[in-house]
């Protein structure tokens, strides 16, 4: 009788086979669990997790034992025709209703002494004069404005004409312009921290009558040439409307405008609940 026997040429492709339809047996268990009414949420969700980390292994599977084998990845050319982003936004009136404006007043001045100056990413001097509160300070409310922002943000990146992204974060702190506060022109996803920001907001609110002038925002066309991001000649003028809210893409130049404010009192002060959309 003749035996043929198949030689194994490679145990580590039997043993990658042999552990994935471990894997694959091992799925088709835990979709009947999760499919399981008698089980309670909880185990149900540790399943999933579980799910996840089978998921992880099964990535690592599927990659390439030696780097030299990976796909070569194409440089991008440099190009003669930078792309631009037209200096787009979206602002909404009323976005706050009387009770949510009065509770933003209340943690601004209830929290006064807990503004500190403000900095940025990159360290540079001489570009920024304002006044922040850092999130930690207005939890609660911080997740009441998350959820408002989170709920017009598929309709604002549709009018942007951003693509959709999932959310990893919504950055927010509350700011205060007071007299002869201002920024430069600036973008906010530069650096290797914040790379991730997407989508910029900033909601405005200050006492009534305006007590202060100025403090518009300036928002430019941006070209972008590889890592490069310069400004066009032309602009547009935002102006820091009481209860609105703005969006703009994350990648746009743009800059605060000194603000006047004769008295000089914080109360005085042009008020921003502001942050940053991550991917």
């Amino acid at each position: 009788m003749n035996h043929d026997i198949v030689p194994i040429k490679n145990k580590a492709i039997a043993s990658e086979t042999a552990l994935e339809n471990l894997l694959s047996d091992s799925l088709d268990l835990v979709q009947n669990a999760l499919n399981n009414s008698e089980l309670s949420l909880s185990a149900r969700v540790e399943i999933a997790l579980k799910v996840l980390d089978l998921s992880g292994v099964y990535h690592q599977l599927n990659r390439p034992a030696n780097p030299n084998d990976y796909p070569a990845v194409a440089e991008s050319p440099a190009t003669d025709t930078p792309k631009l982003l037209e200096a787009n936004f979206i602002q909404i009136d009323n976005f706050l209703s009387p009770e949510e404006q009065a509770e933003t007043f209340k943690i601004a001045f209830q929290n006064h002494d807990k503004f500190f100056p403000s900095g940025v990413a990159n360290k540079e001097e001489n570009t920024r004069k304002s006044s922040v509160l850092l999130v930690q300070n207005f939890d609660e409310y911080y997740n009441q404005i998350r959820h408002k922002i989170l709920q017009i943000r598929p309709k604002i990146l549709a009018q942007l004409n951003l693509p959709t992204f999932l959310v990893s974060w919504v950055e927010m702190q509350m700011t205060a312009h007071n007299h002869g506060d201002y920024y430069y022109i600036h973008q906010d996803m530069d650096g290797e921290k914040i790379a991730n920001r997407v989508l910029t907001y900033v909601y405005y609110f200050y006492e009534q009558p305006k007590p202060f002038y100025g403090g518009d925002l300036r928002i430019y066309p941006t070209y972008i040439n590889g890592d490069s991001y310069t400004i066009g000649e032309q602009f547009v003028t935002v102006e820091p409307r009481h209860n609105s809210i703005i969006f703009f893409d994350s990648r746009m130049k743009h800059e605060v405008l000194p603000v006047f404010c004769p008295s000089g009192r914080f109360e005085d002060s042009r008020f921003t609940i502001n942050g940053w959309i991550h991917r």
